[in-house]
């Protein structure tokens, strides 16, 4: 009886005959070793079961150093924090699967939780904490490989600048800051192909992710403090004009647009970048105070460019919130409020109407 032929000797015979081209074999291990990955992997339910008893190990164990007295000491606080977090990077580069990822991620957020207290209460300065939460974040986004870690380092290294702003210039600072991170998440999702494939890999994702969460929410915490004066105990800070925000984004907006239509090939035909630039500026000049509509028209843009669901999903959170907050805002009765609701409907739709007419081609392509 034959022996059954290997894959290899297939694979041979096929380019021998020429069936098949020469790199069909390096294709077909890529292949194969994706399937077995796929058909090896735990289930969604074994996975989240390990996660739980990865964090809860973590917790257990802080509560252990809690009760031996630990945290009344900002010295050993500090020590342990390092161990903690040096721990958590050596046992995620050298171990894998699910329990021992979340269970290095638990300890790493643990030890960074407990370096900052330590160096907290040892300065008694704001400024030299949140200083050092920008370098442990920065030091875990080169050496800690972990879609999770990279988007909550990020967070992290956003407030803690933000509050550095906020120590150096109050608000405004802040303000200024939240425009910087407008501006590089544009960046970061025009240009992510190319960084995909630079130093920055796969954080690229993760990183605008974050972005995408942290500056239209501080702009949602303007709104809520702005809005109700109640919320002024929260912050009692002041903020920069919203004609300060909005028209900075308003730029932001338009670059991303037209490098949008340059990369799909339609720089060259008017009747479509046209009447999106005309849209722009009536929806600037209608949101002066209300800058995170603008944001989250941007994000729906970026969204739809990189087919990004979580993006759009995001975006289209924020639209409705701030659209609540633009409509509430609006210092009209509720017939004024009616009829401009009203108005913005047939606007869109007349603008729907011109590009089906016009161009219906770039609308099937946008589907």
């Amino acid at each position: 009886m034959a022996l059954r032929p290997s894959m290899r000797e297939v694979l041979m015979g096929l380019v021998a005959e020429g069936q098949v081209d020469a790199e069909v074999e390096s294709r077909a291990r890529t292949a194969l070793e994706v399937q077995q990955r796929t058909l090896g992997a735990s289930p969604w339910f074994v996975k989240a079961l390990a996660g739980v008893g990865a964090w809860l190990s973590a917790l257990f164990l802080l509560s252990f150093f809690a009760c031996t007295g630990l945290w009344e000491e900002p010295a050993a606080l500090i020590i342990l924090g390092v161990l903690l977090c040096g721990g958590a990077v050596f046992l995620r580069r050298a171990t894998h699967g699910p329990f021992m990822e979340q269970l290095a991620l638990a300890s790493c957020l643990a030890g960074v939780g407990t370096l900052l207290a330590g160096v907290g209460a040892t300065t008694e300065s704001v400024v030299a904490t949140a200083g050092l939460a920008v370098v442990v974040g920065v030091a875990l986004l080169a050496l800690f490989p972990d879609v999770i870690l990279y988007f909550l380092a990020t967070l992290g290294i956003l407030v803690a600048v933000g509050v550095l702003a906020q120590e150096a210039m109050g608000g405004v600072g802040v303000d200024l800051w939240m425009l910087v991170g407008a501006a590089a998440l544009c960046g970061l999702l025009l240009f992510e192909p190319r960084l995909r494939h630079g130093p920055l890999g796969a954080r690229v994702g993760p990183i605008a992710f974050a972005l995408a969460c942290a500056v239209p929410g501080w702009l949602l915490f303007r709104h809520v403090v702005g809005a109700q004066n109640g919320f002024h105990y929260l912050y009692n800070d002041t903020f920069a004009p919203g004609l300060w925000i909005t028209v900075p984004l308003a730029l932001m907006a338009l670059g991303t647009g037209w490098q949008v239509v340059r990369e799909q090939g339609l720089s060259e035909d008017i009747a479509v970048w046209l009447p999106a630039a005309a849209a722009l500026v009536l929806l600037t000049g209608m949101t002066l105070n209300t800058p995170g509509v603008l944001v989250a028209g941007l994000m729906l843009t970026l969204g739809f460019h990189r087919r990004s669901r979580v993006m759009l999903g995001l975006a289209v959170a924020f639209l409705l919130t701030f659209g609540a907050y633009y409509y509430y805002d609006l210092q009209l009765t509720l017939l004024a409020k009616a009829l401009a609701l009203l108005g913005s409907g047939l606007v869109l739709l007349g603008v729907r109407q011109f590009f089906v007419r016009s161009h219906p081609t770039a609308l099937t392509e946008a589907r």
